[in-house]
């Protein structure tokens, strides 16, 4: 970033109202142009004991597979997001309002931040690849080798062998993680269970929640 937005002059990073990080500044008209974490949201859409999954037409990881995903758009929710991926790489509709959350992945060094929702489908759907998929299909969990996920690593396959796990029990947690040099394996995960009556969606459950959060560190 090289110059203001607003009235095209040079830019300089100076710290701002006593932060400790610094940001371009406008050497004119002052306006402060922040870096902010770009925001990418995912699905996790299965049907029995498989997920849906495309086979990447893009660099990176051109032709290995992953979770429909993609960077959120002006006015949208995360879920209206997810929705849009997933038709745009799948050609599957799947109602926002069904999606509930599943993961939070903060990944500091690249500055962004991943949502990742699930939703089930009572029946097969119909897959059509769209313009960033090779293939689209529904995987079981040993359909494919660990070295054919994109971004393939310890992260990726500890978090598939959870996520197939969680699908055939029924009980689902929302996973915080965080990636980072420093940190043992380059990454943390936090694992919280939400418990309540299973015959009833989560979202619905705020008035007979026994327990919520109740952490599980993997």
């Amino acid at each position: 970033m090289n110059f203001c937005s607003a009235c095209g002059s040079p830019l300089e990073p100076r710290l701002v109202d006593g932060g400790v990080l610094r940001h371009f500044v406008c050497v004119r008209c002052r306006t402060i142009h922040y870096r902010s974490p770009r925001i990418l949201v995912s699905s996790i859409v299965y049907c029995g004991d498989r997920i849906l999954m495309c086979c990447r037409a893009q660099e990176p990881s051109r032709g290995l597979w992953t979770i429909p995903a993609g960077f959120m758009e002006e006015g949208e929710t995360i879920e209206q997001a997810a929705a849009r991926e997933t038709k745009e790489e799948t050609g599957v509709d799947i109602d926002a309002d069904d999606l509930d959350l599943y993961a939070v992945l903060s990944i500091p060094h690249m500055n962004e931040v991943y949502l990742t929702l699930r939703t089930e489908l009572k029946a097969l759907p119909q897959l059509i690849a769209g313009q960033e998929s090779l293939d689209v299909a529904m995987i079981g969990e040993h359909d494919i080798a660990n070295e054919d996920w994109a971004f393939a690593g310890e992260l990726v396959k500890n978090q598939a062998a959870i996520l197939f796990r969680e699908i055939r029990s029924g009980v689902f947690g929302i996973h915080k993680i965080r990636m980072g040099a420093t940190l043992e394996k380059g990454y943390e995960t936090r694992t919280c269970i939400i418990v309540g009556q299973p015959d009833k969606p989560l979202r619905t459950q705020s008035g007979d929640i026994e327990s919520i959060l109740d952490p599980r560190v993997k």
